[in-house]
């Protein structure tokens, strides 16, 4: 649909809708016939492993644009004023007869007015920047729940630029349509019921020639009155419910907040997610570690307030990237954040954290951020939330296959729990399956008795599923939740009738809830000058995914 941005070729769209569907054809196929080799690290594991950038070999007939085929057009009709229409005519419906695709007369006569009312122009020798690329395109695609949306390029354009356009829209359709952050919910179906939405959409996002015009849904919604289901209701009784007034003036202040915003109850939130990713060795110690930051903040909040919000250690931000309302000069003087916040939720700012060798809730010790000049080596590996000691034993036939033993091992301070643990592995070929058991184990520490009851442990634990795909010879283990001063213990033996080749190390995520590693928090948050008092809060969220190394 949006092809014409660019190309307005018919086929152009078409041509890239069937070479990813034959790209995700062949990848099931060899998956469901083995032909992969799981020991390869290039072959996919599966259609979500597919390349997100593919190259795409087209035709030099479909690169081109359809400005030739109008030359074509005005040069035959001239022809058929000076008698000499007929021999053009019989001419023309064989150099198109191979370009017409087969769809729907709906589709080929919208996509007629495309190309006659969107022809690119010549562009100017000087402000033309953009590079045709030699044998073809570029396709970028993501998967949104069900759906894949792609977005191909044939000329010399940065990836990251269309990715962050396709998350925007696919953020856009899901506040437009279904009111959730849930990508299940947007369907195939609900995009075709809505399609007359979906389009302007896209010309209020995009100019005619494909660059980003306008991504704020607070504006977009001010422009393209959002569907209701009291909407639905009046166009079948024969009654227009949506008022002229709904569609203001593009001429506002702040693009991102909607004017004359009032709501019955005020509050806002906001929430520092910390993640840490990186490797970790099988003695425990970071290889390569970086720790990255985010601030969102969910405002429903009356007229038009200001924010003032201060962390307790601004120094720790690195590299940020703000959202267009967070005022720089301001953070740059004071080192605080001062904005008018957007209506709903928004991502104000990320960034890269510098880590502190061990945080506490009254002091902040630095150490040196972890870069590509400086080793991770430096950070102490009792500043991560958990420990894994993993290992596997060489092939023993008495046995059949390789034992082995996962350990999780609880890290935090006693009030946090460990949560969504999930753990990954990739066994290797020939493999049957998996006979083990998972276990909790109680771990024995020195507290201090505040009480003549003392430290009782929480006894509400569990283990966690392991589950084995025997098709794509991977191992899952998840454990909801570990809690203080235990362990969860994974021990069994990989079955096999030959020696196989286990991946040398772990895929381990988890979250902890109330926690960080840097000690990064929201300190105070003041609103003015509305005379309302909000209802206020913070949270603060810590999440990682770590390559853990085994040792064999």
């Amino acid at each position: 649909m949006l092809s014409r941005f660019r190309n307005g070729n018919t086929l152009y769209p078409m041509m890239h809708v069937s070479y990813l569907c034959e790209k995700i054809k062949d990848v099931l196929g060899r998956s469901e016939n083995g032909a992969y080799s799981s020991l390869d690290p290039a072959a996919p594991m599966a259609v979500r492993d597919i390349p997100p950038v593919l190259s795409v070999p087209l035709a030099d007939s479909v690169l081109e644009s359809s400005s030739e085929s109008d030359g074509m057009e005005d040069e035959v009709a001239d022809d058929d004023d000076d008698d000499h229409g007929s021999e053009e005519h019989e001419t023309s419906p064989q150099q198109g007869s191979q370009t017409l695709p087969d769809l729907p007369d709906e589709a080929l006569a919208w996509s007629d007015g495309a190309e006659r009312n969107y022809a690119p122009k010549a562009p100017d020798s000087n402000s033309e920047t953009c590079i045709p690329l030699e044998g073809g395109s570029v396709l970028c695609h993501i998967m949104v729940g069900s759906l894949r949306f792609l977005c191909p390029m044939s000329h010399d354009l940065d990836p990251l630029i269309s990715f962050a356009f396709l998350h925007k829209a696919a953020d856009v359709l899901q506040d437009y349509l279904v009111g959730s952050k849930d990508p299940a919910l947007l369907t195939e179906d609900l995009i075709r019921q809505h399609f007359d939405i979906v389009y302007q959409l896209m010309e209020e996002m995009l100019d005619g020639e494909g660059n980003v015009l306008l991504t704020e849904i607070n504006a977009l919604k001010d422009i393209v009155v959002p569907p209701r289901w009291l909407d639905k209701i009046a166009n079948k009784v024969g009654l227009n419910s949506s008022p002229e007034h709904a569609r203001m003036s593009l001429a506002s202040p702040v693009p991102w907040r909607r004017t004359n915003s009032r709501y019955s109850k005020n509050e806002v939130y906001l929430d520092m997610i910390e993640s840490i990713e990186g490797v970790i060795d099988a003695n425990g110690c970071p290889v390569a570690l970086d720790v990255w930051g985010k601030l969102t903040c969910s405002a429903w909040l009356s007229g038009m307030p200001e924010l003032l919000v201060s962390l307790n250690h601004p120094s720790l931000l690195e590299l940020p990237a703000w959202h267009q309302c967070i005022r720089q000069q301001t953070w740059e003087k004071q080192q605080k954040l001062c904005f008018v916040p957007p209506d709903g939720e928004c991502v104000l700012s990320e960034f890269r954290i510098r880590v502190p060798s061990k945080s506490t809730s009254s002091s902040c010790t630095l150490k040196r951020p972890i870069s590509s000049d400086s080793s991770a080596s430096e950070f102490n590996s009792n500043s991560l939330p958990m420990k894994v000691y993993a290992y596997y034993s060489p092939y023993n036939a008495a046995h059949g296959g390789l034992p082995f033993n996962i350990t999780v091992d609880h890290a935090l301070d006693p009030a946090y729990d460990l949560q969504d643990v999930c753990i990954d592995w990739l066994l290797g070929d020939g493999v049957q399956g998996v006979d083990a058991i998972t276990q909790v184990n109680t771990v024995a520490t020195k507290t201090s008795m505040s009480s003549d009851i003392g430290s009782i442990p929480n006894l509400s634990r569990t283990a966690g599923n392991m589950v084995f795909d025997r098709k794509q010879q991977h191992l899952r283990w998840v454990i909801p939740k570990i809690s203080p001063c235990t362990q969860s213990v994974l021990k069994g033996t990989i079955l096999s009738t030959s020696a196989c080749r286990p991946m040398y190390a772990l895929d381990v995520q988890f979250s902890v809830f109330g926690y960080t590693m840097s000690g990064l928090r929201v300190s105070s948050i003041q609103i003015q000058p509305e005379s309302y008092v909000p209802t206020k809060g913070a949270r603060v969220c810590h999440s990682g995914r770590l390559e853990w190394r085994l040792a064999s």
